[in-house]
């Protein structure tokens, strides 16, 4: 590694470089406006060619990109752009001039939320091989030379607002005391008091700094303006993190097995036009089938793991995949639609069938144990019952648990695992599996989810598997995250890329292995994700068992889209693989653009399909660390 870093200091006016190379002095690099903006032909364009557009086009420009950070997206030109990408357009474009670099640090506000914190790291994810945060206030105190014992009110000026942060120097480093805002009309003698200062420093960029030096130096306090006040920040984090190393960012690994750093969520206009990313790469991106909520999620192709091999031996052997088929991420911008819906209300869905059912949903429980008995560790059953009556059209046929599912505070869909239909009570029967016109119905379905993760609302419907289907009801709940929970734990078996390992799972010894592609577009061509929704594809070595899930950082598990049949580099599919003989398959998933992947989990339900959680705890899971 060339010990190359960069310091990225994401203002709310402008975006500042500092780069430090082995052997050589720190130096600023032409720093980029902290502006996103769509152009009238759908193009994002982020930092100085944002300004520049947006002079003719003021009603496109997110100036105030800084102040986004922590909503989810931006409406723009009546187009729907997630804050994070928009934040990793500019990262990526203030970063273009360093080149390659190892290690990069990004600077944030001292009273921004760990949730804040997270988007700017998610965002950079990918873009150096380790990435970590510093406060502004410490990242300027540490390029100041505080004495021991001594506090000093930092005040980081940015635009016409900043910050104030009370900082003393202890033995084992910098610390915070206290932070407040400073606004166009803040006294700061009042702050200076209030943090019992014994000296005043003054960073950052803005035309403010000189009155406000002027207001301290009132207090009799010594007073400081760094002599660079613009990169000051971006220095003295340098100097805090050679002096008091700060911890490594936990971000999620963006970069497929062949390495490429990968845009978290791309962006594309409501017309399906291509955007093309401030970053100078055009990525191919339009709208698509969308989720493929019906059929069973069975492998959607597959071949023996090494057919030239003439003992059969295949994964068993350690023989690694095949290469990856290079391509690049499949994602488009925007927010899925639904037909609105509430608890308790009847509403009607057409299905492409011609069957219009008036459905509601009576209630939502989440809870430890319910008709599947004790959920896994670290999860809770979520039970949602339905009612209603096929008002007109043909028999329905439809297996609930395909059209059930809940969303998560980031937009996952939960799924069932199995066959999640149970009975409304104990000792009550299945619902029926054919509801004649005119007939009623009542139905339950019970899915895994998460004690960390809350869930927003629950969905009923399809995701575009059936061309022309009706919008999926969504209906608002609120059932929060355990605050005291736990992550759910994992049994790790191995990593993702690597040659396939043995494992027990249902009672069976076997070999099997995973990868990940989250640059799908070389195996599935000119297929489309629908809005808000990205393509990843595993591919796996299989034994006998073929349930194959997806897993995100808090353990929700998303299984396999139906309907890819046959997709380009993966041969048809022979059947499953024996305990000493996997097989190739390859596994569509279409999740929400932000969801953090994590890991593939390797599941094997009885043959009834009924799930229990201690079947779910024995699954084995590959993890991309």
């Amino acid at each position: 590694m060339s010990g190359v870093t960069a310091v990225v200091d994401f203002g709310a006016t402008d975006t500042v470089v500092v780069l430090r190379v082995p052997g050589q002095a720190p130096r600023a690099l032409v720093g980029e406006p902290s502006a996103a903006l769509l152009s009238a032909e759908d193009q994002v364009l982020v930092g100085r060619d944002a300004v520049r557009v947006g002079a003719e086009l003021p009603d496109r420009l997110v100036s105030d990109l800084k102040a986004r950070v922590g909503q989810r997206e931006v409406l723009v030109g009546g187009v729907v752009l997630p804050v994070p990408a928009l934040v990793r357009a500019l990262l990526v474009r203030a970063l273009k001039p360093a080149g390659p670099i190892d290690e990069l640090v990004l600077t944030h506000p001292v009273g921004w939320s760990a949730a804040r914190v997270d988007v700017l790291t998610r965002a950079a994810a990918g873009l150096a091989p380790s990435v970590r945060t510093a406060p502004e206030p410490l990242a300027a105190a540490a390029g100041a030379d505080v004495e021991p014992g001594q506090t000093v009110l930092v005040a980081v000026l940015d635009g016409d607002a900043g910050t104030a942060a009370g900082v003393r120097r202890k033995a084992a480093g910098l610390e915070v005391l206290s932070h407040s805002e400073l606004a166009p009309d803040t006294d700061v003698r009042k702050v200076i008091a209030a943090a019992r200062a014994d000296r005043v420093l003054i960073v950052g960029g803005s035309a403010n700094v000189a009155a406000l030096a002027r207001q301290a130096a009132e207090t009799g306090r010594p007073v400081r303006v760094d002599p660079e006040p613009r990169t000051a920040v971006a220095r003295g984090a340098l100097r805090l993190v050679d002096e008091w190393p700060m911890p490594v960012a936990p971000v999620p690994s963006p970069a497929s097995s062949s390495g490429r750093p990968v845009l978290r969520r791309v962006l594309v206009g409501a017309a399906g036009l291509v955007i093309v990313a401030a970053i100078g790469a055009v990525l191919m991106l339009g709208w698509g089938p969308g989720l493929q909520m019906a059929g069973s999620p069975a492998p959607a192709a597959g071949a023996l793991v090494d057919e030239s091999d003439p003992s059969g031996s295949g994964g068993g052997s350690g023989e690694p995949m095949p290469p990856v088929v290079a391509g690049r991420e499949m994602v488009t911008a925007g927010q899925p639609a639904f037909t609105a819906g509430r608890l308790n209300a009847p509403v009607r869905w057409k299905h492409t069938s011609g069957t219009t059912l008036e459905l509601r949903v009576d209630g939502v429980q989440a809870a430890r144990s319910g008709m599947l008995g004790e959920a896994p560790t670290g999860y809770r059953w979520l039970t949602v019952s339905m009612s209603g009556v096929n008002v007109n059209g043909p028999v329905w046929e439809g297996d609930f648990s395909r059209y059930v599912a809940a969303l998560d505070d980031r937009g996952l869909l939960l799924r069932t695992v199995g066959d999640g239909v149970v009975p409304c009570a104990p000792g009550g029967a299945l619902p029926v599996e054919s509801v004649p016109p005119g007939d009623p119905f009542t139905a339950c379905v019970t899915l895994p989810v998460p004690e960390r993760t809350s869930v927003s609302a629950v969905v009923f419907g399809t995701f575009g598997s059936e061309a022309g289907a009706q919008a999926p009801i969504r209906f608002p709940i609120s059932v929060p995250a355990v605050t005291s929970a736990k992550p759910a734990p994992a049994r790790v078996v191995g990593k993702l890329g690597a040659p396939p390992v043995e494992v027990d799972l249902a009672g069976t010894t076997m070999h099997a292995g995973f990868d990940l592609v989250l640059t799908p577009s070389g195996y599935l061509g000119t297929r489309r994700p629908a809005a808000g929704s990205r393509f990843v594809v595993v591919r796996g070595a299989l034994g006998p068992a073929n349930e194959v899930y997806l897993r995100d950082d808090r353990g929700a598990l998303s299984r396999p889209a139906a309907g890819y049949d046959s997709m380009p580099e993966c041969p048809p599919f022979i059947g499953p693989g024996t305990s000493d003989h996997p097989v190739y398959a390859c596994f569509v998933y279409e999740i929400d653009a932000d969801a953090v992947v994590t890991g593939v989990t390797y599941g094997a339900l009885p043959a009834d399909g009924r799930l229990s959680g201690q079947d779910m705890e024995r699954w084995p899971t590959w993890t991309l660390r």
